[in-house]
């Protein structure tokens, strides 16, 4: 243990923070975007590119400890950066000084509405999850604040629009990170559907799509978080009582798409970080997501079943790299469009990381929002390989492992895991693993989700049947012996030939 009373507190007693406009209005103050974005931020300001400090918006209004945490020591915190850089280990700490504020939008509305009031703010990053950029039907934009994200978006600029008058230069940039397809652009979409809804004028909607610019973009960092199993050396180290340390890799990419006017706005990459900014994201996103999302989705309910609790110990089980491997090769690469060799490339890193020794990414942590996340990730290559003919059974298998673990059903522990779900997905999948037909349980799964179009019967009948065979199997034998009952099948790659 270390010696707390020769730690000081980290707050602004301790800290001479620097005296920073408030330029990037932050949706999402969780560890991710921390250890991400706001990272980058600070270290673009010590390199002297950038000059912005940061407001974050807890947009929820559910309990946040690490928002709470952050609050109590006045926005500042350490990012400990972990990796092996040229075949040799390298960490990096940077101590945060850039966060101006943190805020909660509902239960502190005036102040985040001086906020997103100030004419200093140009620029607002969101990473509410798969879950947030989402719409809501009769969302009340007079309420202080809406419920989703979208509706807060479309309140807030039609605040701002009538406060500057129209003035084309209070328009703001957004950048999106949430893990959906174009999710900068469907952000747009809906605001501006919520502006039609609620008949906020032309003058409005015209004025959000001239002098507001919505960026998809691309994230890649694995950040497990606070560090609580080394928790006392890492204070020690820094000399601070940092009780909302956050905990990363070394690897990072942030791939910013759209209007080029964001490369001046956040110059990060003149700051030698890890930023491209590009015409259009999606043949990157794409790549990244179906090769490391899709594995992770894939990975951590299985490691769960199979008793593990990180992705280092998952993919150490031979089992486990196999199912992986094969899941790649004969399911996921065939479907990623582009060079083929690209995106090998790009999936042999994805394992070496996957294997970073100084990485304790909890399995938990990767199944918040499984059902959204496996949306977004797996069902795309499910599709792509059903349009071309070919099972994939592996993939389904990753939907069925989600689930058992979902309803804390078979042989899992269900107390190990907290399981946070969309609720009405929770409690679809904890009836269908008590149904006595699981097909029609799973099938209810599928319907509630909203995966497929209502009139898409037979693909979600498909996937039920699918699915249901393999939840089967696992509450029968345990996920071990499901796994290798799958391994033990041989696998028939694209070009016919049995593996």
């Amino acid at each position: 243990m270390a010696d707390t009373t020769t730690l000081l507190p980290l707050d602004a007693s301790t800290v001479a923070k620097p005296d920073l406009p408030v330029r990037i209005l932050q949706f999402g103050g969780g560890r991710f975007l921390r250890a991400f974005a706001d990272q980058m931020v600070q270290r673009a300001n010590e390199a002297g590119v950038l000059h912005a400090g940061i407001a974050i918006v807890q947009a929820t209004d559910a309990p946040d400890r690490a928002a709470s945490a952050l609050q109590a020591q006045d926005g500042l915190y350490h990012v400990v950066l972990e990796g092996v850089r040229d075949d040799r280990p390298v960490r990096e700490v940077t101590r945060v000084e850039c966060v101006r504020a943190v805020v909660r939008a509902h239960g502190e509305f005036d102040r985040y509405r001086e906020l997103y009031l100030d004419p200093d703010v140009r620029v607002v990053v969101s990473n509410t999850t798969e879950a947030g950029i989402v719409w809501v039907e009769d969302d009340d934009l007079a309420a202080r604040p809406p419920a989703s994200f979208p509706a807060k978006v479309a309140a807030l600029l039609h605040d701002r629009f009538r406060h500057f008058d129209g003035d084309p230069a209070a328009g703001l940039a957004f950048v999106c990170c949430e893990l959906i397809e174009d999710n900068a652009t469907t952000l747009r979409a809906y605001v501006l559907r919520h502006a039609a809804d609620a008949a906020l004028g032309e003058d409005f909607a015209a004025w959000v799509r001239t002098a507001c610019t919505f960026h998809d973009s691309l994230v890649d960092r694995i950040v497990p978080g606070f560090p609580r199993d080394e928790i006392d050396a890492i204070q020690a180290e820094l000399g601070f009582a940092d009780e909302d340390v956050v905990k990363g890799e070394l690897y990072g990419q942030w791939v910013i798409g759209g209007d080029p006017v964001i490369r001046d706005l956040l110059p990060l990459d003149r700051a030698g970080l890890p930023v491209v900014f590009l015409p259009d994201v999606r043949p990157f996103r794409d790549t990244k997501v179906r090769i490391l999302n899709g594995q992770h989705s894939a990975l951590a309910p299985v490691g769960l079943l199979l008793g593990c609790e990180s992705v280092g110990e998952t993919v150490a089980r031979p089992e486990v790299a196999a199912f992986l491997d094969r899941l790649l090769r004969t399911e996921i690469l065939p479907t990623v469009p582009g060079d083929p060799a690209a995106a090998e490339a790009f999936a042999a890193e994805i394992a070496e990381r996957f294997t970073n020794p100084f990485l304790h990414h909890r399995l938990s942590d990767i199944m918040l929002n499984a059902s959204s996340k496996w949306a977004a990730r797996n069902l795309p290559v499910l599709l792509d390989a059903w349009g071309a003919g070919r099972e994939a059974p592996l993939t389904t298998f990753g939907l069925a492992a989600i689930l058992v673990v979902l309803g804390g059903g078979g042989r899992y522990p269900a107390g190990q895991v907290i399981v946070r779900d969309d609720p009405d997905v929770l409690a679809a999948v904890r009836d269908a693993l008590a149904a006595d037909d699981l097909v029609v349980g799973v099938r209810r799964v599928v319907d509630v989700t909203g995966w497929f179009p209502a009139a898409d019967d037979d693909r979600a009948e498909r996937l039920a049947r699918a699915v249901a065979q393999q939840v089967a199997r696992v509450l029968e034998a345990g996920a071990a012996t499901a796994l290798g009952d799958l391994l033990a099948v041989p696998a028939v790659p694209t070009d016919g030939r049995v593996a």
